[in-house]
């Protein structure tokens, strides 16, 4: 069985410092900085027997197979290396554990199909082809094509040349056709309105605990926010640099309206310096303004917290994502409430407020949304088709020539 040796790479390859030698002596790539002399060259290890290669970061690898294309000699190392460390930024660290676990499926099935190297990267097409039918039947056609799309990112990244054409968009949607029905999940339900205010009438709000929940689910109701953008993954992670601080809230609202609030997120899965939300007063028992000014005066804790910290008998915790939408689960399945996943705030929240008749390209804005994910989110549209498109009439001059023609 054939597998592929791999340099531990960096993305960008640099060249020698000599410039007459630059086209003629193979670079040498390193993890760290790429510079004009390296000290030693990088170790590079052949794949194992089965591919049970180190799964994370094998999207900045290259195999020594592919060809290498010069780059040229006039740029500084310095630039050379900003742009390398400019790319090997451009793509979160969840994105690059996605394409990294695709990457690694697609070196499985080279090895299992005696691929030649020189056939895995640059990626043939018919390899790309017979990879994605491989899975026809088996998995989504969404998921084969976020597979298609991680080696796409491969060459790029590396800038080799992309071999995916008419023949493999042909062969991706006759995957999506043969996808099965135990791959087709139903839309996540969002969380609506009567849901969030049962939770918060049903959370004790003297309690630290339960405090820190109904805040945060007020916050990320109509803040449309992602959990992972407020709340910690452990109860002992006090930190605060990708995670609001109590001292990111402001509650001197710098807009001419004053029952609003704004909160700084330090790092967001489109923005990693970082974006603010803007939280304004609702009417009833999730008001999140009200709600954050109870748990900030039951968790008296010093600016510098997090903004969901609670205090117990043994001291301050951070609220986690898990602890969190545990505790709703716990509430809303006595109330017969299906189970609930945390991505369903933010959906609710952008669904409650299209609902509520707020201008779509506004919600949009507040929930910092893309314009692909905001229409794939959408939800009842039963309920919004009619709020926005009944009754529609237009006069016979506003009428399209086509129509006045017909």
């Amino acid at each position: 069985m054939r597998s592929l040796t791999f340099t531990s790479a960096a993305v960008l390859i640099t060249p020698s410092s000599d410039s007459t030698c630059a086209h003629n002596k193979p670079s040498t790539l390193s993890n760290n900085v790429t510079s004009k002399h390296p000290k030693t060259p990088s170790i590079r290890k052949p794949l194992p027997a089965g591919n049970t290669l180190v799964r994370n970061n094998i999207l900045f690898k290259r195999p020594l197979s592919t060809p290498l294309k010069p780059i040229d000699p006039l740029l500084s190392a310095k630039t050379l290396s900003l742009l390398n460390k400019s790319i090997r930024n451009s793509l979160s660290a969840s994105t690059i554990a996605g394409y990294s676990l695709a990457l690694s499926r697609f070196l499985d099935f080279c090895n299992q199909e005696n691929i030649p190297p020189e056939l895995r990267f640059p990626a043939n097409e018919f390899v790309l082809s017979a990879f994605a039918a491989s899975n026809a039947g088996l998995l989504s056609g969404n998921t084969v094509c976020k597979y298609i799309s991680a080696l796409k990112a491969w060459h790029v990244l590396h800038d080799v040349e992309w071999k995916g054409g008419s023949r493999l968009n042909f062969v991706l949607n006759g995957v999506k056709n043969l996808t099965p029905l135990s791959s087709r999940r139903l839309p996540r339900p969002p969380v609506n309105i009567k849901m969030l205010s049962s939770l918060i009438i049903k959370l004790d709000r003297h309690d630290p605990l339960d405090a820190a929940v109904a805040a945060a689910a007020s916050v990320a109701f109509w803040g449309q926010c992602r959990l992972g953008e407020l709340m910690a993954s452990s109860r002992t992670d006090a930190s605060t640099s990708s995670r609001p601080s109590r001292r990111d809230l402001s509650t001197k609202s710098p807009y001419r309206h004053s029952s609003s609030y704004a909160l700084f997120l330090p790092q967001t899965k489109t923005k990693r310096r970082g974006d603010s939300i803007t939280l304004v007063s609702q009417i009833g028992s999730s008001d999140p303004l009200s709600l954050l000014r109870n748990h900030l005066q039951v968790n008296d804790l010093p600016p510098s917290s997090p903004l969901f910290a609670y205090l117990t008998s043994h001291g301050s915790y951070s609220l986690t994502k898990r602890q969190f939408i545990d505790r709703c689960n716990d509430i809303w399945s006595k109330l017969g409430y299906p189970h609930t996943t945390g991505h369903s705030f933010r959906i609710g929240g952008t669904t409650e407020l299209l609902l509520s008749g707020v201008p779509p390209d506004v919600v949009k804005t507040m929930g910092r949304w893309s314009s692909d994910s905001f229409l794939r989110y959408w939800r009842s549209l039963e309920d919004l088709a009619p709020l926005y498109a009944k009754n529609v009439q237009r006069s016979n001059h506003s009428r399209s020539p086509l129509a006045l023609n017909a």
